[in-house]
């Protein structure tokens, strides 16, 4: 399908309704649910508060920084830190954490050991910042940029920068930064990824872009044809960042036809092809094979390394050794133009470096947590009892609630190529016989030592659209009542006591799972019970990749711990494990191939199927937050009623080992791939004290 950019600019003056006028700096407690109240509320929670009145005001303010860096400044070697850090009215001052519990004032200096960086995304994770931060509950406010507004018909939004905010080298950070990322970045596909759909409409039956207009330094417009709503465009969980450092880049963006110009009013061809792209990277110490490897680099990931200018509180140290993330011992150091303070102006972060410690044996990050050497460590849930009686009070439990709809989750190819198993995965009471056939309380004991309680796929306790009903839903062993149902789909018994088509066909469930996803583990226990119940199994083990192509090829029949589960926080985290909008998840197969390409390819859903479509077209549509949850909970209705997937037992939290030593981490936060990106966990608000 042909792409082409919407060049409309609008001009005059735009009649606009505040949906974020500010960052957290003026925030006393939890947000607001609103999607148009997205500020901070006052304690009352009547009305949101204003920059205006909860603001420090900027007299108030007295800036203050690391001793570290007021010796950098003193030896004449680093700015002053009034000109590192924006303006008094646009600094961004933290000082609850996401859960909307008040901060405590830090000390400077000391060292947050980790454990190793899990690569790239590993170093970045704990400090990336993007357009805007969720809370615990789902609300969300203004980050890197102070504000976003729209107009009336929400077909213009507004972001405002703020004024004095710099890169980790002391370049200013401004409007040029975002309109260099989306037209010699984006646009371009340089970073090897597609589009965003919050930055994409259909105009005319054709993919258009949105128009990026730099109003003035600090403020830019993003003009769409029709009207793009909260959920499409702000709230849409892929759309995290829009800048790059155009001073640093600007020689980095090859203009060749795998990376073709996009015309634009602000930037001309570059005329550099791909050797000389890499030969500059090469002279800035990045490593690349090839262009496309360095556009996702440089122009996407923002990974913390190879020296590129970010907006994180801390950034990969050049010290010899240190600075890979394959280094035993890698090193991130505090970002001196970092741009946010604490309630009473002393400049984050408060730690001085991050560690990130590698470890090769099974049970040395515990060890080492033990004698001080991690101040932070995840933990299996049947661990937690014992070490926490050996370390008493010099550690704290901190755990992340799940957003998981289910542990242990089987779904099947509705789209089966093979009629017999489609039309018997499409019966529900096929999947209410797979669901009462497993004894969930045995499993329990089997695959989680008695941790994990018995439970079906459905919103976890704490998260929205949560049912105490739904949760049980066809969860009670009943091995005679599985039968029964089997056979009211029409299977018949056959001689070796497993059931088959009623055309004499072999009824044979083979269950994918992929190497190390744990899956694997888990199906001989599941086996006896389908056995059991009459269901002659199968298993292939597969390496994710070779997995993910037969999902494609839509060469299944079930998976035992899909790659894309059914959950997350909500719709506003990502759609598609909802919704059958792309060719995403397993539980819908061709159903979201049909979608993703415009019916070009798939298979039409029908039903409930299309049903699931229909309100998240309602849902993307309106700019009316009570009325998205409605839909949202629509949508969950019909999860209810249909289990398309089936879970044994609850979902796992995530639970960490935290030294008492660090401060302001908290605790009962919700882990999601959404909060990951937005930084549930403020890593430069934590300190040390010893």
């Amino acid at each position: 399908m042909k792409k082409r950019l919407v060049a409309l600019f609008l001009a005059g003056t735009m009649a606009v309704s505040l949906i974020a006028c500010g960052a957290r700096d003026n925030q006393e407690s939890t947000p607001t649910s609103s999607a148009e109240d997205v500020t901070p509320s006052s304690e009352s929670g009547s009305e949101p508060a204003s920059e205006e009145t909860d603001a420090p005001p900027a007299e108030e303010f007295a800036f203050a920084e690391a001793p570290m860096l007021a010796d950098l400044v003193q030896a004449g070697s680093l700015p002053a830190l009034e000109e590192r850090i924006p303006t008094a009215d646009d600094v961004y001052v933290e000082q609850v954490d996401a859960g909307g519990n008040p901060l405590e004032i830090g000390t400077y200096g000391g060292v947050i050991n980790l454990l190793g960086a899990g690569g790239s995304w590993g170093l970045s994770r704990p400090v990336l910042e993007s357009i805007i931060h969720y809370n615990s509950d789902g609300t969300y406010y203004p980050n890197v940029i102070k504000s976003f507004e729209h107009n009336d018909d929400y077909t213009v939004w507004t972001f405002k920068l703020r004024e004095g905010m710099k890169w980790s080298d002391g370049e200013d950070f401004n409007a040029d930064d975002i309109t260099f990322w989306y037209y010699m970045c984006h646009l371009t596909n340089y970073d090897t990824k597609k589009s965003w759909p919050a930055l994409m409409e259909t105009v005319d039956g054709e993919d258009a872009w949105a128009a990026l207009e730099k109003v003035d330094n600090y403020t830019v417009t993003w003009t769409f044809v029709n009207p793009k709503f909260p959920a499409d465009f702000i709230e849409n969980g892929d759309f995290k960042w829009c800048w790059a450092p155009e001073h640093y880049l600007s020689d980095l963006i090859p203009d060749t036809e795998e990376f073709p110009y996009v015309e634009n009013p602000y930037y001309e061809k570059t005329g550099l092809d791909d050797e000389t792209v890499l030969k500059n990277a090469q002279a800035k110490g990045i490593d690349a094979a090839t262009v496309k490897d360095l556009g996702k680099a440089v122009a996407y990931y923002w990974w913390n390394e190879d020296g590129i200018p970010n907006l994180n509180s801390y950034v990969l140290t050049t010290k010899e050794g240190n600075n890979s993330r394959d280094a035993q011992l890698c090193i991130l150091e505090r970002n001196p133009y970092f741009w946010k303070v604490d309630a009473q102006g002393q400049q984050l972060p408060y730690c001085d470096e991050i560690h990130f410690n590698a470890t090769s044996e099974e049970g040395q990050d515990q060890l080492m947590f033990r004698s001080g050497e991690l101040d932070i460590i995840e933990v299996a849930m049947q661990d937690i009892a014992s070490l926490m009686a050996d370390l008493g009070d010099t550690a704290q439990l901190r755990e992340l609630a799940s957003t998981n709809w289910g542990s242990y989750l089987i779904t099947f190819n509705y789209t089966c190529k093979d009629t017999n198993y489609a039309e018997l995965f499409a019966n529900p009471k096929f999947r209410q016989a797979i669901s009462i056939c497993v004894d969930r309380s045995q499993v329990s004991g089997l695959l989680s030592e008695g941790f994990l309680e018995p439970g079906q796929c459905a919103p976890q306790e704490g998260n929205f659209g949560y049912d105490a009903e739904w949760e049980q839903k066809w969860t009670e062993y009943d091995v005679d009542g599985a039968r029964a149902l089997l056979e009211e789909c029409g299977l018949v018994a056959g001689s070796d006591g497993y059931y088959d088509f009623a055309d004499g066909t072999d009824f044979v469930l083979t269950i994918y799972t992929y190497t190390d996803s744990g899956a694997a583990d888990a199906y001989p226990v599941l086996e006896q019970y389908y056995n059991k119940a009459g269901i002659k199994c199968a298993t292939k083990d597969i390496e994710v990749s070779a997995f993910d192509t037969e999902i494609d090829n839509n060469d299944w029949y079930a998976v035992l711990g899909p790659h894309t589960a059914i959950g997350g926080v909500s719709l506003k985290s990502r759609v598609q494990p909802f919704v059958p909008i792309a060719q995403s998840a397993e539980w819908y197969g061709e159903y979201g191939t049909y979608y993703g390409t415009g019916g070009a390819q798939g298979i039409a859903p029908e039903g409930d199927m299309a049903k699931l479509v229909e309100i998240y077209e309602q849902w993307k549509s309106t700019p009316d937050t009570a009325a998205r949850d409605q839909y949202t909970l629509d949508i969950y209705n019909l999860h209810k009623e249909n289990l398309w997937t089936i879970a044994y037992l609850k979902a796992a939290g995530a639970y960490s080992l935290v030294s008492s030593k660090i401060h302001n981490y908290p605790d009962l936060l919700v882990s999601d791939d959404l909060y990951q990106y937005q930084n549930i966990i403020h890593y430069w608000t934590l300190f040390k004290t010893e």
